[in-house]
This record gives C-alpha cells, sequence and structure tokens, in this order.
C-alpha cells in the first residue's frame, strides 16, 4: 500500500480541521502507509501515521527519523528534525476518530487516474483556471472540503468566511438554494442575496444520489461561455473522491454513533469512552438532542452540523447519531446562551419541523445520561400542547415539564374531566353557554375581569354576571378549587368552545348589556 497516498493527500483529506501541519522537512510527496497509536514497547513501523497521546518522550522524534515514520501527530510541541513530518490535532478530534479516519482513507484512496486531479484541491483550481471564478467544494453538511487558491479571482465574505470557518456561514435562504441545487441535475444559477457575488452550482452524484455540490463565484468577469459543462466535468470527476471520503466519514460516524451510545446509556468504562471521545472525565457537559416532530429527521446530516458548528467555534464536543436521533455532547460550562445559538442555527438550516431539546449542564461526563434524558424530555414538551418553539432547555421549560408530567399521569383517569370541570361542561352542553372558554380567559388574566371581558369582547357586568351564575354549579372563590379548574382547562384537549347558537334569553338580561362570545 506504501506509495499509493502521500502526507499531502493526508493532509487535504483530512482538513486543517482535523490535522495541520507544524513542519513538513520533506515536504508532502511523503508515503504513508498506516496510523499508529504510539506504544513506548512496541517497534515503528516505517512509513507509519504515529498518533501521539500525552506528552511525546525526549527521544521520540530521533527514533521515528530511524525508522522511516512518514508523520507524528501530537497535541503538544514536539522538536522538529529533518526525515519526519510533525502535524498538530485538533483537540476536538479523538486519538481513536484520528486513527479510524486515517486508517479507512488509506482502505479506499489509490492513485488518481491518468489526466484525473490527484485531490480536490487541485481540481478546483483547475476548474477556476477554466471557468473563470473561484470554486469551492462541499459535502452534504456544507462544509468546505477543498477550494481555489488562484490569485486575482474576487470573492465575497460568503465564501471568505466559508472558507476560514470551513463551513458555509448560516444565512435564511440556504436552505432553499442547497434544495434548489440538489434537486437539478445540471448547473443552476443560485439565487444568493443581493449583497453577495452570483453563484453558478452543481449537485455532485454517486450512483444516482448527491454526495456534495460544487459553487463557482462569478467576480468582475462573467464566466466562460461553457462554464455549465465545465462544472459538469468537475461533478463526474468529483465523485470519486466526495465517496472516498464520505465512507471515511461514515465510518467513523459509526464508531462514534457506538461509543456516543455507550455513553449516553451510561454502559462501558467511562474513562475509555472519554478517551475515545475526545471529552474529559471531570470536565462539565450539556448534552443536546435533535429530532423532527412529523417523523424522523436526517440524523446524519444533523449530526455532522453539530459537529461542524461547534468546531467552528471551537468548543470540544461529540456528535452522533443513536436510536434515530442526533446527539451531541458538548463541553460546558460557561457560555449557555452561545450554546442555544450554535444549536437554534443548526435546527433552522434542517427546515421548519426540527426540534432541539438541551439538557442541563452535568457537573462531569458521568452526568451525561441524565443530561440526555433531561434533553429528551424537552423534546417531549416541544412536540406537544405546552411546547413553545423549536429549541427548548430544560432549565426554560420547567412548568411545561410539569404540565406534560401531570398531563401523562392523569391521562385516560376520571380526575381529568371530572369534577369541578365536568359540571360546567355539562352544563355548556345542556343550555348552550360558554362558560369554559370565559373560565380560560378569566383565568388568562389573573382573575381580572376587565382584562378578560376585553379579550371575550364582553362588556364587563356580563362576565361578572357569568361569574356568578358559575359560582351557582361551583365554588369559585375556593382557591382548591380554582386551582383544580385550571390544571384540568389546561390539560384538556377537547375544544372548550360550545359549537351550538346561544338560545335567546339563555344569559338573561345582564347578558344583553354585552356582546355573547
Amino acid at each position: 500500500m506504501t506509495g499509493r497516498v502521500t502526507l499531502e493527500m493526508l493532509l487535504d483529506s483530512l482538513g486543517p480541521e482535523v490535522v495541520r501541519p507544524i513542519a513538513l522537512p520533506e515536504g508532502g510527496d511523503v508515503p504513508v502507509s498506516v496510523p499508529v497509536i504510539y506504544d513506548p514497547a512496541e517497534p515503528l513501523n516505517e512509513g507509519a501515521v504515529l498518533l501521539v497521546a500525552g506528552h511525546p518522550q525526549p527521544d521520540l522524534v530521533a527514533r521515528a527519523v530511524k525508522a522511516g515514520v512518514a508523520a507524528i501527530v501530537t497535541r503538544h510541541a514536539v522538536p522538529s528534525e529533518p526525515g519526519v513530518a510533525l502535524l498538530l490535532a485538533d483537540p476536538a478530534v479523538s486519538w481513536g476518530q484520528l486513527y479510524m479516519l486515517i486508517d479507512t482513507m488509506l482502505a479506499v484512496v489509490g492513485p488518481a487516474a491518468p489526466g484525473e486531479p490527484g485531490d480536490l484541491f487541485a481540481l478546483a483550481n483547475q476548474v477556476a483556471a477554466r471557468i473563470g471564478g473561484a470554486v469551492t467544494i462541499e459535502d452534504l453538511a456544507m462544509r468546505v472540503l477543498a477550494y481555489s487558491t488562484i490569485e486575482d479571482q474576487r470573492i465575497d465574505d460568503l465564501r471568505r468566511d466559508g472558507i476560514l470557518g470551513l463551513r458555509v456561514p448560516a444565512h435564511p435562504t440556504h436552505a432553499e438554494e442547497y434544495a434548489a441545487v440538489l434537486r437539478t441535475g445540471s448547473a443552476i444559477w443560485s439565487f444568493v442575496p443581493a449583497e453577495y457575488l452570483p453563484r453558478l452550482a452543481i449537485a455532485v452524484r454517486a450512483r444516482g444520489d448527491a454526495i456534495g455540490t460544487i459553487w463557482v463565484v462569478e467576480g468582475d468577469r462573467p464566466l466562460a461561455p461553457d462554464a455549465a459543462e465545465i462544472l459538469a466535468e468537475a461533478a463526474t470527476a468529483a465523485a470519486p473522491h466526495l465517496a472516498r471520503f464520505n465512507l471515511a466519514a461514515d465510518q467513523v460516524r459509526r464508531r462514534r454513533a457506538e461509543q456516543l451510545g455507550a455513553l449516553l446509556r451510561g454502559t462501558g468504562q467511562l474513562e475509555d469512552l472519554a478517551d475515545a471521545l475526545g471529552l474529559e472525565p471531570d470536565q462539565p457537559v450539556t448534552v443536546v438532542v435533535i429530532s423532527r416532530h412529523d417523523g424522523p429527521v436526517d440524523a446524519i446530516h444533523a449530526g455532522d452540523l453539530l459537529r461542524t458548528a461547534f468546531s467552528a467555534y471551537r468548543i470540544r464536543a461529540v456528535a452522533g447519531v443513536v436510536e434515530g436521533r442526533a446527539y451531541g455532547v458538548v463541553a460546558t460550562g460557561s457560555d449557555a446562551a452561545l450554546l442555544r445559538r450554535i444549536v437554534e442555527d443548526v435546527v433552522s438550516r434542517l427546515g421548519p419541523d426540527a426540534r432541539a431539546g438541551i439538557g442541563r449542564t452535568a457537573r462531569a461526563l458521568a452526568g451525561a445520561p441524565a443530561s440526555a434524558r433531561q434533553a429528551e424530555a424537552v423534546l417531549s414538551v416541544l412536540d406537544g400542547p405546552f411546547g413553545r418553539g423549536s429549541v427548548g432547555r430544560y432549565e426554560d421549560l420547567a412548568a411545561a415539564l410539569l404540565l406534560a408530567e401531570l398531563a401523562a399521569a392523569l391521562r385516560g383517569r376520571p380526575a381529568l374531566i371530572g369534577e369541578p370541570l365536568s359540571l360546567v361542561a355539562e352544563h355548556d352542553a345542556a343550555h348552550g353557554t360558554d362558560y369554559l372558554h370565559s373560565l380560560r380567559a378569566w383565568f388568562a388574566a389573573y382573575f381580572d375581569v376587565p382584562r378578560a371581558a376585553e379579550v371575550l369582547s364582553l362588556h364587563p357586568n356580563t362576565l361578572r354576571y357569568r361569574l356568578r351564575r358559575i359560582s351557582e354549579l361551583i365554588d369559585l372563590d375556593d382557591p382548591d378549587t380554582r386551582l383544580a379548574l385550571v390544571i384540568q382547562l389546561r390539560l384538556r384537549r377537547t375544544p372548550d368552545r360550545n359549537p351550538t347558537p346561544c338560545p335567546d334569553g339563555a344569559y338573561g338580561d345582564a347578558e344583553r348589556h354585552g356582546t355573547a362570545d
């Protein structure tokens, strides 16, 4: 396998959000063979990518050069010497994830076909030169995998921010733009807002399924007349690269999902899971869960968006799919408002029916299962009659969670629809009155008659009369009766309003001073 993949190809495939070079004394055209997690007791392999957890031993670099190691990957400063590359790993990527990503990529990446660009960056530059505009190549999670580096090609803030953050910045029109590109079989002009430069885009497909997109920014000069044809060729050339990238990413996702599931279920060794997921056992964590109101969310896409978003803000987190939902375990302890903004941004990208629950911050990683259950409880509330909005925090939904628990406990029990509610409901049904609706408005106005009457479009005296009539059925002066009615009305799922028109004289003379509701 040695010689099939070079260090330059490895760096381009992983991207600077995973590893970045500190020193490349032999350049990027160095063949790599296998990833190896460093063990001082084991011999070093020629061409290996050595993953070194903790502080390297003083003689490690010299030993690596002697053994012909291709690169050392670390999170700490290491003296540079000729003969071995030094790479810095992002703290958000665990050693286990990095090992699997490199191992899978080496297993599936072969040499480029004759005349085909050797990597996505070379392809981006080739297309940019032919078409006359700056190029970006993205995956379905809107991560920027490669981009052209040709000078003197005009770009805008949207592209610049996408490259710097390695993901496309959030914008209200993005969902519609990407949907249009992905459902079209050829290159189309994207309807970006007027403050940005025009873009020609095409979907990259493998076996008919979209696996990414290519975008070209039109600068001061029009794109080449055959720009659409050039992009179609580029999409065909990019497909095997993106397919290999996605295959490697899928392997990492599956392993991450297994580890994440064990963490959230509270099974497995906590120390081992923490190391595999790149988290600290004693660091506070918050669990986020994303689902959809009317069915399953694209959990893989949601997990990718979560992971990319947290990475862009340099927040340590792990995200993946567990039992059809996207979960994120976020190392937190400070800015809860920022966490919510990130989650809201991700949810907005997933469409109007996406929902996200955020659990309490646990003091340590061992509390992740409890935070996950809380986040799931928030989801159930957001999808029910007591939910408001698409994103909720456990701390902010105490009342809604209590009501949801009460509703679940009382569902199907006579107390939920029994007295005192049933006495008023039976009167409405028998006499065509609308007392339940009047009570609900009165309770919502905190027993303020003029305010409730305004909501009901009634004269205050009319509402006072109704309340006196209701008091003949139940004791409205009793605080326990009022509390029971508030709970019953809040948990009631059937309509209050009586659809039967009120007969003349049903309310008596006092009712005629106001407008019947």
